[in-house]
């Protein structure tokens, strides 16, 4: 090993802190130039009512730090996006910044009394950070304005922990250090900051007690050491607070996109199952951890499709992976006891690291329901702890190496070849943050079978006079509405709400209005208006009680329960195919003739609807109708259709 006068020893903090500047502000810098307000940064943003006047900022807010962010931006910049960029970015940087001080700062507590060489110590620490910095799984929480809450958040969360350790460092050797309960109070207060920026701050108490048991292990004040994470158990606990309070009458709501957000989160801990929820996630934990290490196929939106039992196979390879390398983070801490001084902080640091993983991540991966299962940002300050193990690994390994080469050369070719391909990868992933056509293009691309992208690529065509592409896009969304919208309690349907449903119509309506198609405009602001005016709908059991009143002979009452299915879906095939039936046992032909007309025009390969509709031709004497409505039938293989041939040329009905 090369003596202590090396490149790598030589790295002082403010070197590393210019460098990350620079690299930070090159990766990033067609995003702060070019990038604009896109997906959620309308809502929390653009058009939040609650950033532009400081007086708004409620207090019981859950994110009201982020929300303050956000203000600042706006009363120096207004609407100009750049200035907001160019905070994230600068925000991510800092993050960048402290791992490097984290890392570095953990392998010394690590170390003990036999220390642990300083160039190693160094690179393991510019390493994990320079990947934190470079690494294109993070674009989505810095290049997307609204995700700022998680950055900022990380930010907090950071440096409580360093705090913290300081602390207990002065401690360990002086009990009544001013330093120490200073730094200590830094820490409360950063934990504070983060715990109202969001809510993944609620495992800064799990953090800190792995960091006691695993860096502090031969405290001077033993189990008594626990005594110090206490307060913070009691600051997380405004977390649920800020979430239930109101429910509970123990604090006043929110208002504006903040209290929505606030409410969506009660509706899904209440409605949404945390089994299924649970279950899915282990899978979606192996996707966080494939895209850390493989960033390949990013996207904004994940077609996940939802997982219902622990015997799903996906789940069990899943959970088996997890398996694994929990067995081995165990493996490698029990390997880490028998150490030498320059291998074990490493060993230890991986083991640590694992664990920050998995503590983080849970607020967003447990039993704790989200309607989205799965979102790149989400990995932001899990990520802090994967690649902290992974750097640990990587110097490990370079230590290994018997070449002829010195340790620093050895260790910045690994860094070369490590960050410059994920830095090249940012540089690409950033470009789809600087247009919303191409940003939700490579969600359409990516996810053809998601709603959500065909909307907002059709508001996007709309808004640059591109009607037609629009109208395309916007009927495409329309298709994916369920026909039974009490489903939006399902999490493939969560964002089908009679709301968002009602806005997709609306957009519609203003194409057709900016098209010159005046009453197709005010038709569809109409439809719009109904949708949202009525209660949800559980059409299925609406169905089944239609069916029943038909099945009795109460063919008035069956005719009420199909048209208030009707209502909320025009096109739902059951609901006009029997509604035309009902209509026809009433003796009301015309309008069983209509629906089954309607019926015939949306779904042409619906045979029996040829023979309802020549039956009901056939009862109101209209036979050259009915013939013919009998023959299609009846060429397609419909048999009772080529009896009621027989008995219409016989003159009966």
């Amino acid at each position: 090993m090369e003596g202590e006068n090396s490149v790598i020893t030589g790295l002082k903090k403010w070197h590393v802190f210019v460098l990350f500047l620079l690299i930070g502000a090159a990766l990033y810098s067609n995003v702060m130039r070019n990038g604009i307000f896109i997906f959620d940064d309308n809502e929390y943003v653009m058009d939040n009512p609650l950033i532009q006047d400081f007086t708004h900022l409620d207090l019981s807010d859950p994110r009201q730090m982020g929300y303050l962010s956000f203000a600042l931006n706006y009363a120096l910049g207004k609407d100009d996006p750049r200035g907001y960029h160019v905070l994230n970015v600068m925000i991510h940087i800092t993050n960048a910044m402290l791992v490097y001080v984290l890392v570095r700062l953990l392998l010394g507590i690590l170390s003990g009394t036999a220390g642990m060489r300083e160039n190693l110590r160094t690179a393991t620490a510019f390493l994990a950070a320079l990947i934190f910095l470079v690494h294109p799984v993070e674009t989505m929480a810095v290049s997307y304005i609204a995700q700022r809450f998680t950055s900022l958040a990380t930010l907090f969360y950071l440096t409580c922990i360093i705090a913290y350790l300081l602390a207990r460092i002065k401690f360990e050797t002086d009990r009544t250090s001013r330093t120490g309960y200073l730094l200590y109070s830094c820490s409360l207060v950063s934990a504070l900051l983060a715990v109202r920026t969001k809510e993944i701050a609620f495992t800064i108490p799990a953090i800190l007690t792995a960091m006691e048991l695993l860096a502090f292990r031969g405290s001077v004040f033993s189990r008594r050491r626990f005594i110090y994470i206490i307060p913070y158990a009691a600051l997380v606990m405004i977390i649920p607070l800020s979430i239930f309070g109101p429910e509970m009458g123990l604090i006043g709501g929110g208002e504006g996109i903040a209290e929505v957000t606030r409410q969506e989160k009660v509706y899904d801990f209440v409605e949404r199952s945390p089994f299924t929820y649970l279950v899915t996630q282990f899978r979606v934990i192996v996707t966080y951890m494939r895209l850390l290490l493989m960033p390949v196929g990013q996207r904004v939106i994940y077609d996940y499709k939802i997982s219902q039992s622990l015997f799903d196979g996906r789940v069990l390879l899943a959970l088996s992976l997890i398996g694994l390398t929990l067995t081995a983070t165990y493996r490698v801490w029990r390997r880490s006891l028998h150490m030498g001084p320059d291998s074990a902080p490493g060993a230890k640091l991986a083991v640590l690291g694992i664990a920050w993983f998995f503590i983080t991540l849970s607020v967003e991966s447990s039993i704790i329901p989200i309607k989205d299962m799965i979102f790149e940002h989400r990995t932001y300050l899990p990520s802090v702890g994967f690649f902290a193990a992974c750097s640990a690994g990587m110097v490990w390994g370079v230590q290994r190496i018997s070449v002829k080469r010195s340790f620093s050369m050895r260790i910045i070719i690994v860094i070369l070849l490590v960050a410059l391909p994920l830095a090249t990868a940012t540089i690409i992933r950033n470009v789809v943050w600087t247009n919303e056509l191409t940003f939700w293009d490579d969600v359409v691309k990516k996810n053809p079978n998601k709603a959500i992208g065909y909307h907002n690529r059709g508001n996007a065509y709309g808004r640059l006079g591109m009607y037609e592409l629009a109208l395309k896009d916007i009927n495409k969304t329309i298709s994916f509405f369920p026909k039974n919208p009490a489903e939006k309690l399902s999490y493939e349907n969560a964002d089908f709400t009679p709301s968002n449903m009602a806005k997709t119509y609306m957009n519609r309506g203003q194409v057709y209005l900016n098209m010159g198609l005046k009453e197709k405009g005010q038709a569809e602001f109409a439809r719009a208006k109904d949708l949202v005016s009525r209660p949800p709908l559980d059409t299925e059991r609406a169905l089944k009680t239609a069916d029943y009143y038909a099945k009795q002979g109460a063919y008035k009452n069956a005719i009420e329960e199909y048209t208030k299915i009707l209502q909320w879906n025009p096109e739902y095939l059951d609901a006009l195919n029997n509604r035309a039936n009902a209509y026809s046992w009433t003796s009301n032909y015309r309008q069983a003739i209509e629906d089954l007309s309607r019926v015939i025009l949306l779904y042409p390969d619906y045979v029996p609807a040829y023979y309802n509709r020549g039956t009901a031709y056939a009862w109101s004497n209209q036979r050259e109708k009915a013939t013919t409505d009998f023959k299609t039938a009846c060429d397609r293989g419909f048999e009772p259709a080529c009896e009621g041939i027989k008995i219409v040329e016989q003159g009966g009905k």
